[in-house]
């Protein structure tokens, strides 16, 4: 396969996934602050109501620093605009849509005409809409269309293509985004909830560094634990399509390590981090054609130490040890695969 197809492939498969993943971020943050516009017991009515907040999403995304070069304050529509609509941010959903399809049709030989079809009628949809639009309804029926169009491509996908090099690509591309994207959303509210910690004993609170020992005091609606911070785990799980397969999985209750478990470490859930890791694997020896144990390239070297680091670990020892910085180290192996695959397949 040459290698400007097989980059081809794997940048649709990038891509599609970066524009859900887009739209997941934007829809389970603006919803999960919505819950904080609401009164909560014992707290006094002026307290209980706060302003749209978006530096956390800004931050973790990587995206800060533009979004403030070009943008003057913090409000709804333009941090809408800004992920959504902005062209000149490379992670707004128009913009890697764009970039699939343009992928897409430089390969048409090599893909299905309905994946064509599919990219090509959900593109010429966006351009009518804006964000004006989008604020004038509920936000949540824009972000789902983006989400089932995503949906509608990759079903097509695993119905009509062959089981050959350009699908492993594909698979390649969507299934290392999708591993980082899940540390990144994950990432999203955990940074919403620094300094605090809850160990999963009741009743127990206390900052990272006291985590040793805790310290018992009241509960907070607005902590770690409380309320509103329930519905930020349960909008987390949902952002993702995974709130039934986890309450299947785990029976004991919403607990932050039973979700950094089913989120990150779980290996048979579609969008955990172990089981994306896997399948980028899977497709990496297939196209290198390595039957043996040991790596043959280093894009399976790296995601051989990643997926055995994710295999022996535990989400108690990821959560004392440091969530923030282990999610991170995530997205960093992720990015490190994906310049090693450059450096080997795709630079031409």
């Amino acid at each position: 396969m040459l290698s400007r197809d097989a980059d081809s492939c794997y940048w649709i498969g990038r891509y599609v996934e970066r524009a859900e993943a887009a739209a997941r971020m934007v829809d389970v943050h603006y919803h999960a602050e919505l819950e904080t516009a609401y009164p909560v017991a014992g707290l006094e009515p002026d307290a209980a109501f706060t302003p749209m907040r978006w530096a956390s999403l800004l931050a973790i995304s990587g995206s800060a620093r533009d979004y403030q070069a070009r943008y003057v304050s913090e409000n709804d529509r333009d941090v809408i605009q800004f992920f959504v609509f902005d062209t000149e941010n490379p992670g707004s959903i128009l913009r890697t849509w764009t970039g699939a399809r343009e992928n897409a049709r430089s390969i048409r030989e090599q893909i299905a005409s309905e994946m064509w079809e599919s990219l090509n009628v959900f593109y010429l949809e966006l351009l009518e809409w804006d964000a004006d639009r989008v604020l004038a309804g509920p936000p949540h029926e824009f972000f789902q269309a983006v989400k089932n169009a995503s949906h509608l491509f990759q079903g097509i996908l695993n119905r009509t293509m062959l089981m050959s090099e350009p699908r492993d690509w594909l698979d390649t591309g969507r299934f290392l985004e999708r591993a980082s994207q899940t540390a990144r959303l994950l990432d999203v509210k955990y940074h919403d909830l620094l300094p605090a910690y809850i160990s999963d004993a009741p009743g127990v609170v206390a900052g990272e560094a006291e985590a040793a020992a805790p310290q018992a005091r009241p509960p907070n609606p607005y902590g770690v634990g409380g309320p509103l911070d329930m519905h930020g785990w349960i909008a987390v799980l949902k952002s993702v399509s995974a709130f039934e397969m986890f309450r299947k999985t785990h029976r004991d209750g919403i607990r932050p390590s039973s979700i950094v478990d089913f989120l990150v470490l779980n290996p048979t859930f579609p969008a955990s981090v172990r089981h994306c890791i896997a399948r980028v694997e899977g497709c990496q020896r297939r196209i290198s054609g390595n039957q043996r144990d040991e790596p043959k390239t280093e894009p399976e070297r790296l995601l051989g130490r990643l997926r055995a680091d994710l295999t022996y670990i535990r989400s108690d020892e990821i959560i004392r040890n440091g969530l923030h910085q282990f999610l991170e180290s995530v997205q960093d192996s992720c990015a490190e695969v994906g310049k090693a695959i450059t450096g080997t397949y795709l630079s031409y």
